[in-house]
């Protein structure tokens, strides 16, 4: 009994630590008159130029371009910890032959400090179909700007930047009550008697907007679907089919405020689900089920959000293996039930127009036995520019 007594008072003494770090850095935050963004944008992830509607029959050069450094220090026998450090910079030119059809290519230059060559560069090539105000089609290499919103249990957020582009097609549309975004992205082509199988992934994420467009409080439903597969009909591979399949809802509150410190705070319980539906199965759990509550405040500058992540059974395929019952090192290293507290501060500067320059923390505390606690630092300098290069009839 006196076990239990020992480690339920450390835990709580673990808590209270967490809460009197999180209060120190908001009130540092009133100090600095910094702000926080209570959403998941994060603006270091969006690149995809904005359509212009009125720029018919122009061409235009742009350039996309992020540098970053990322540490991340993971302790516990989930992932091990690596630093990123480099930079992907995507020149391209963009037409525009009518005012509601966009051409645009280019190539994407993926570059790791300390490695001679561009190991991941590739080109990039898109057909941007603006139907009207609300929809729009994508087709070739993708918008996936922000990783379209999933929630990093589901989509490990560092791919944005050591992946490569995304490339299929994608709808888009966007009005005062409903978002959304859905797409196919063919990671593997295969060719008859190919000894591999194809890979590719389908996503649809929305928000539906319950309350009022002109009321300071927003209420929301969020959506997120994502399924990865791979197989073929016309491979010579032996290997097994995978199908995995993942589902998140919730709700999402916030309220704005004016001529305050604090602009905004919210609050967000999503509730995500796991399925394994593999010829064979490939993880060792075939269901799991997830739970993360997190609050948020917003000011100018910066971003802070507290959550707690509850997971029973839980894993995914292309999520953040922190958040996974199964340990990527060790597959025979299991833990059904997983408690995390999580924060996430960023903070950046515009320099100039498409230039900003920012950092990011990120911190994860297991709430098991040995409370190993793992964080990722980030740094990062984005730079978007578009500049009229001359006006070409299209013949």
């Amino acid at each position: 009994m006196e076990i239990f007594i020992y480690i339920a008072r450390t835990k709580l003494i673990v808590i209270m630590l967490q809460m009197r770090f999180f209060c120190t850095v908001l009130f540092l935050l009133g100090f600095l008159n910094l702000s926080l963004q209570a959403q998941q944008n994060n603006p270091f992830y969006c690149h995809y130029g904005n359509f212009k509607t009125d720029a018919n029959e122009k061409l235009f050069f742009r350039l996309e371009n992020l540098n970053f450094v990322k540490n991340n220090e993971y302790n516990g026998e989930f992932v091990k910890g690596q630093t990123y450090i480099g930079y992907v910079a995507t020149p391209k030119i963009v037409y525009y032959p009518t005012s509601d059809f966009r051409i645009e290519g280019g190539i994407r230059l993926h570059k790791y400090s300390g490695l001679i060559d561009f190991p991941a560069s590739e080109p990039v090539f898109s057909i941007h179909y603006q139907v009207n105000k609300k929809l729009s089609f994508i087709l070739g290499t993708l918008n996936q700007d922000n990783n379209h919103y999933l929630h990093e249990a589901l989509f490990e957020p560092e791919r944005f930047f050591i992946d490569g582009a995304e490339n299929g097609l994608q709808v888009l549309f966007k009005s005062k009550r409903l978002n959304f975004d859905t797409w196919i992205n063919w990671e593997q082509f295969i060719f008859q008697n190919d000894p591999f199988q194809e890979v590719f992934t389908f996503g649809l994420t929305a928000d539906l907007r319950l309350s009022r467009n002109e009321s300071s409080q927003t209420l929301s439903i969020p959506l997120q679907v994502l399924f990865t597969h791979r197989g073929g009909e016309i491979d010579s591979s032996d290997s097994f089919k995978q199908t995995i399949g993942h589902f998140g809802t919730g709700l999402t509150y916030s309220k704005a405020f004016e001529n305050t410190l604090i602009q905004k705070i919210d609050f967000d319980a999503l509730v995500f689900i796991f399925r394994d539906d593999s010829s064979v199965r490939e993880f060792v759990y075939s269901r799991g089920v997830g739970c993360h509550f997190r609050i948020g405040a917003e000011t100018k500058y910066s971003n802070l959000k507290l959550g707690y992540w509850l997971g029973d059974k839980f894993n995914s395929s292309r999520g953040s293996a922190l958040f996974q019952s199964v340990s990527v090192i060790d597959n025979n290293y299991i833990q059904k039930r997983r408690e995390i507290l999580t924060a996430k501060y960023r903070i950046q500067k515009t320099i100039a127009k498409g230039i900003i320059l920012g950092g990011q923390l990120d911190t994860y505390l297991d709430m098991n036995l040995n409370h190993d606690f793992s964080y990722a630092a980030s740094l990062f300098v984005k730079i978007n520019g578009e500049f009229f290069l001359k006006k070409l009839d299209w013949k």
